[in-house]
């Protein structure tokens, strides 16, 4: 079943904890500090797959998590970091923040990778804060969280040539007679649902993928006839054969049609290679004979390259596939010639996100509560247990030092006043 858009949820496992540890061995009475770091979170990855076709799987799984990473321990051992996940997406598959519908990976290549959501840090154990008036500090880092998103995945392939055209034209027939695909070919009309993608192998150096596009109709940059899901297939090839049946009426005005939605969908579509491929010229007789000819010389006046084909006796097929070929070719040059930027595909190093402060309720005896989120307030409060004196006074000198504690009270926050950061409220002090 092919599907090409799909929604999960993703989660980097959460960093180990450190530990408080103290080395007690015989004839050291003063071993020190030995507490381990907590290993790191698995992540989960996206990873390009020249084998899949289709979203299909991921619609149905749709939660996906890495493995926490283990505490650390005594003697100054590390915990051990946890597996990440790794989730094989088709070659074309476009990475989307749910919420914001904002693009952040495009895979275009096999084996490219995306990290969707980074593992947790594993916290430190209490061997790193050991100083000269913190000999035997009883305090340790917590892990850090993973990260955890919702994304969508739409898929867009990845073909060298696409075949457009209304419904009925005559494009999986073509698909299946010029490759191994093999798609639902009916003696009725009907249009096929779902893009089907071939190999074309001209000899055994020249070869393209050829796809073939559910056929088109007025309005499909609207939406209709599921407009937005076929054009966004077309988007990425590089050349068109553009199939036009000569048994439907105006088909030179059909032919038009197509091309407007072409350019409303995405203006720079219509300046690509297209060829003409006239189907069906098997069933033409000496009836039909001058009409074709009109229809060829009409498409010739435009500067159009026409090809009389018939897919079923394979009439025509060798010329228009070299053709295709020629500007295929062409376009891998240009490409090859071309410097191309590499998208990114590594999550960029986390950043605190700005510092909130907001007033959210004032009493009558003059004290307030307050809101405080972002800032290396909200992260340090989140990495160190608040309930540990000693970690609170370590967590308090930082902010002290980053001027987080004056810029609260240039905001407004006075002594005794509530402070909520995160899942912990506590009363201002000095």
């Amino acid at each position: 079943m092919f599907v090409d858009e799909a929604t999960i949820e993703v989660k980097g496992g959460d960093g180990g904890n450190g530990i408080v540890a103290f080395r007690r061995e015989k004839y050291m009475p003063m071993g020190g500090p030995s507490g381990g770091d907590g290993g790191d979170g698995g992540s989960v990855v996206l990873r390009a797959d020249g084998h899949k076709r289709t979203l299909y799987d991921l619609s149905r799984a749709r939660h996906h998590k890495g493995e926490r990473g283990r505490h650390g321990e005594g003697s100054r051992r590390h915990g051990r970091e946890g597996a990440g996940i790794v989730i094989p997406v088709p070659v074309g598959t476009q990475v989307f923040i749910k919420e914001s519908g904002k693009l952040i990976a495009d895979l275009v290549a096999p084996g490219q990778e995306f990290v969707a959501a980074k593992g947790g840090a594993g916290g430190r154990g209490n061997v790193h804060f050991s100083s000269s008036s913190r000999q035997a500090p009883k305090f340790s880092e917590l892990g850090a969280k993973g990260e955890e998103r919702t994304l969508m995945l739409s898929l867009k392939l990845l073909a060298d040539v696409a075949l457009i055209g209304l419904p009925n034209a005559g494009k999986s027939t073509l698909v299946s007679a010029i490759s191994a695909a093999k798609p639902k070919i009916a003696d009725y009309p009907f249009t096929t649902l779902v893009p089907n993608l071939g190999v074309v192998k001209i000899d055994p150096s020249r070869i393209f993928t050829a796809a073939d596009i559910p056929g088109l109709i007025r309005g499909a940059h609207k939406g209709s006839g599921l407009g937005h899901q076929f054009l966004k297939h077309i988007e990425r090839a590089p050349v068109f054969i553009h199939l036009v049946d000569q048994t439907q009426p105006r088909a030179y005005r059909n032919f038009l049609a197509i091309n407007r939605e072409l350019k409303m969908w995405k203006a720079e579509m219509i300046e690509r290679p297209q060829l003409v491929a006239i189907t069906k010229m098997d069933i033409v007789d000496a009836e039909l004979a001058p009409e074709v000819e009109g229809l060829r010389s009409r498409f010739a006046a435009r500067g159009c390259e026409v090809f009389p084909i018939s897919a079923a006796t394979q009439e025509g097929l060798e010329p228009l596939l070299e053709r295709a070929m020629q500007l295929v070719e062409i376009e891998r040059e240009r490409m090859l010639a071309e410097p191309q930027q590499i998208p990114v595909t590594l999550t960029q190093a986390r950043v605190d996100a700005p510092l909130h402060i907001k007033e959210i309720a004032r009493y009558a005896d003059g004290k307030s509560e307050w809101d405080v989120t972002g800032g290396p307030m909200e992260r340090l409060t989140g990495r160190f247990d608040m309930e540990n004196s000693e970690a609170v006074f370590y967590v308090h000198r930082i902010l002290e030092r980053s001027g987080v504690l004056e810029e609260l009270r240039k905001a407004g926050v006075k002594y005794e006043d509530l402070v909520h950061v995160g899942d912990l409220t506590f009363e201002f002090g000095e």
